[in-house]
This record gives structure tokens, sequence and C-alpha cells, in this order.
């Protein structure tokens, strides 16, 4: 990606005040997805005027839980190591949630529905503003010292850091939906029908099997020898349940992406057809749960290499002992922001090498004598961040894991949105045009963010994998589960 272009900031950057202390010493108010439900509900059943008071209510809760929520990661931001805090990226994502702390918190009390029409337009532009947060964030703390970030910290900060984006996003998403919703029947003058499912961004009749479809639709659209792998679905495949559909699409796609990625890496393109990837799904009483099983042969450790001798001594997951285990485990390493930094500053070595090493080239005559040889990258231990090793298939210059986030501006957070992406550009779609599309895919985080996004209500993603034969992952969905 190149190089963000920033206007100058509407407050001061890192600055500690009253203000913001004040903001950070409340704590956020719990959110669950029943409590959604229960009060989007609420008005629509009573009629407009009940409707319109419940969405007043809710556009000034918005309007004053916001400034809490973003005060604590402002004070986070802020306890960062100066060599950390100080780095671009990091300096762009805190002005951008400095200035929009100020101007939530200063946004007029919202009296009547043309005041929520306009909060509305602008927590929206808020919202568009704020999509280069986690390409900025990745990048900027990829680039820290392990010195002045160690592991455990750059784990804690990014867990923080996401969880509490995705928070903000799904309150203030459910805020703008519900708006927009009412808006919509009072044009068509006509009542809530009976069968309408949706309740803000909440679809109360979802069904995990046509996400699943919709999620293939997308693989096939972007092509690719992963298109080629047949996706089986089984189990319960009509019943329904109330959650939020795009959450649930980003993970799975996240998780039938990876598993299709791996199985045409282990086996190729022409025996693709053999090796389906199977989407089981359960209804539970109180959850779901989904198995992704794919025939991809497994998920080496650390991308086959032993990881760095300093997480050993503090974490027992990444002991030799668990190392030595060869058959089946549970993998937790490609949930961590760490392991993805060591593999972002490998290539990145990797990269300054092969281009410091072709500059050499071009200034004087190859040689054989040792003195002018070209020095070897830095031994760095390779986390490839997917569920497989790179594909044959890829350009061996596309850029993997966090690097590949240079590529674009902005991180699609809903299928939708990648779909509307390729629509955009049609079936002839350029090698130049195509690695754009694919970067998200190839930047590693998906498999992070689908963790958070299933943790969120309560739920929980593990994967296990089989070396030689292949890997399952097993997604559970608490149905109305609670969040902060």
């Amino acid at each position: 990606m190149s190089a963000v272009t920033r206007r100058p900031a509407a407050v001061p950057a890192f600055f500690v005040n009253q203000v913001i202390e004040s903001y950070a010493a409340k704590s956020s108010t719990p959110i669950s997805l029943k409590h959604m439900i229960n009060f989007g509900n609420a008005g629509r059943n009573k009629g407009e005027k009940e409707e319109a008071d419940k969405l007043l209510k809710g556009g000034n809760f918005l309007r004053t839980e916001l400034p809490t929520r973003l005060s604590h990661r402002l004070r986070d931001l802020q306890e960062l190591p100066l060599g950390v805090a100080s780095h671009p990226r990091i300096t762009h994502v805190y002005e951008l949630y400095l200035e929009a702390f100020e101007q939530i918190r200063k946004f007029p009390v919202i009296s009547d529905m043309d005041d929520n029409d306009r909060f509305c337009q602008f927590m929206r532009t808020t919202l568009d503003k704020h999509r280069v947060v986690i390409p900025e964030m990745a990048i900027g703390i990829a680039e820290a010292s392990p010195t002045q970030l160690p592991p455990a910290a750059l784990d804690r900060i990014m867990l923080r850091m996401l969880r509490s984006r995705i928070s903000r996003r799904v309150i203030t998403e459910q805020h703008l939906a519900l708006t927009a919703q009412f808006r919509e029947r009072q044009r068509k003058g006509k009542a809530r029908a009976e069968d309408e499912t949706r309740v803000g961004i909440v679809d109360t009749k979802l069904n995990a099997a046509d996400v699943v479809r919709k999620c293939a639709e997308l693989i096939k659209a972007l092509g690719g020898p992963e298109s080629q792998v047949p996706i089986v679905i089984e189990g319960a495949t009509e019943r329904t349940f109330a959650y939020i559909s795009e959450h649930l699409e980003f993970m799975l796609f996240e998780l039938i992406k990876n598993a299709a990625h791996s199985t045409i890496s282990a086996h190729g393109v022409e025996a693709a057809a053999s090796h389906p990837t199977v989407v089981t799904i359960v209804h539970r009483p109180r959850d779901l749960e989904l198995r992704v099983s794919d025939q991809g042969g497994g998920i080496p450790p650390y991308g086959g290499l032993p990881p760095d001798p300093d997480d050993l001594s503090s974490n027992p997951l990444l002991s030799p002992t668990a190392l030595a285990a060869p058959l089946s485990a549970q993998r937790l390493d490609i949930f961590s922001f760490s392991h993805m930094r060591r593999y972002y500053q490998h290539h990145a070595a990797l990269a300054a090498s092969s281009s410091s090493s072709q500059n050499s080239s071009a200034i004087a005559p190859a040689t054989t004598s040792s003195s002018t040889r070209s020095p070897s990258p830095p031994t760095v231990p390779i986390v490839e961040p997917a569920l497989s090793s790179p594909s044959s298939s890829s350009s061996a210059a596309a850029p993997r894991g966090i690097m590949a986030l240079h590529d674009v501006n902005e991180l699609a957070g809903t299928v939708q949105e990648q779909l509307e992406r390729r629509r955009q550009l049609g079936n002839d779609v350029g090698a130049g045009e195509r690695e754009l599309i694919d970067a998200q895919m190839r930047s590693g985080i998906g498999l992070p963010l689908s963790k958070m996004y299933a943790e969120y209500f309560s739920g929980s993603l593990d994967i296990y994998t089989i070396q030689g034969y292949g890997s399952d992952a097993f997604l559970r969905i608490p149905k109305f589960g609670t969040a902060t």
C-alpha cells in the first residue's frame, strides 16, 4: 500500500487530560444478542411513535457510550512504549480515535428523528473513515521491535483494540440499521410485516447452510485454484437461529477459504474434486456448532519451523513437548499476532536482502568472492498465519502475511463487501487487480479476527490438525450470547 495520506488531526495527538481520564474511569455497558433483539422489537410492536422514541433513546445511549469505549482504547495507546506509540500508523489510529472521541461526546442531545438522522449520517462517515484501522494497527504493531513490545504485550494490545472495535461497530451498526428500517417503512407507508426477520443487523431466521453457500459463491467469484474444491454441507441444513449474519459470514468464509487453499497446496488442482471441504451443522438447545473439515495435510507448527526460543520459556503451549506431538494437536499459534509479526519481519528482511542483492548486481559484476557476496537474510522463523503452506499457484512476488495489507487501503469486514468489490471489477480481472482483491485473503489476519468474532458473544473457535491428513475447525456459537 502506498503511503497513507493523512490530514492534520483536529486535536493534538497523544495528550493526557482530565476528560479522557474521566471517561476511561467508567465501565462499558454489556450488550447481549437477546437485548439487541428485544430493544429493536419493543418499539416496532407498539407503533410508529413508540418506535421513534426507542430510536431516540438508542441514539443517545450510543452518543454517551461510544466516548467511554473510545477512551479506554486511547489510554491503551497512550501506555504503549514511546517507540511503538510514535510509529506513523499507530499515531494515525490514535488521531482517528481521538477525533471520534471529541466529536461524538460533543454531539448535541438527540431530541427528534431529524437529530437522529444527522447523528446516523455522522456515524456512517465515522465508520467509513475507520476502515483503515485494522491494516494500520496490524502493520504498525508488526513493525514494532520485540524488545519494545514483547509477544505477550503485542497480543494483549491487539486483542483489546480489535475486540473493542468489533463491539463499537456492532452497537453503532445496530442503531443505523434500526433507523434505516424505520425510515423505509415510513417511506413505503406500511407497518412492520409479520415475516420481517431482520431486527437491525440481527437476522432472527438465519440459516447457516445459506451462509455456507454464500461463502462458496465468493470463492467461486474470486476464481483461482481454490474455486475447484467442492464444498459439501451436511447436518441441520434447514434449521434457523438468531445471529448477526455478517459475523457468521466472515468466520465461515475464512475457514472455508483456508481449507480450500490447504487442499490445493497438498493435492493440486487435478485432485481437488476428490478432496472436498465438508461443513457439518449441528443445532443444540443452547448453541450452534459448525465443523469445517479439510484433507489438506494438516497445519505444520510455525510453518514447519521452530518457534522463537523466547516463547518457549513463557508459553506452555509452545513447549518442546507440545511441538513433539506430530499426529494431532490443537493449534493456537495461528491466532497469535506476535507470530504474525515474526512472519512479517522475516519477509521484510528477505525483501530488503533481495533488493540489496539486485542493487549490488547492477553496480558490480558477479563474483564468487566471499568478500563481495550478498549477506544472507537474518534467520527469522516463518509463521504461516493461514491453515496451510503457501500455494504453489500463488504468484511468487505476492506478499503474504501482514505484508499483504500494504496492498489495501481498508479491510472488507463482510462477505458482501468482498463480493461487491469483485463484481465492480467485472469478469476481466487483470493480475494486478486480482492481487489487490486477494491481499486481504493473504494477510493472515482473518483467523484472529474470526476467533474474536466467535468470542464476542461468548462463543469459541478451535482448530485441530492431524499431520499428514487434514484439519478440523470447530466454531461454537451460543444462542443469545452476551458481549461487552
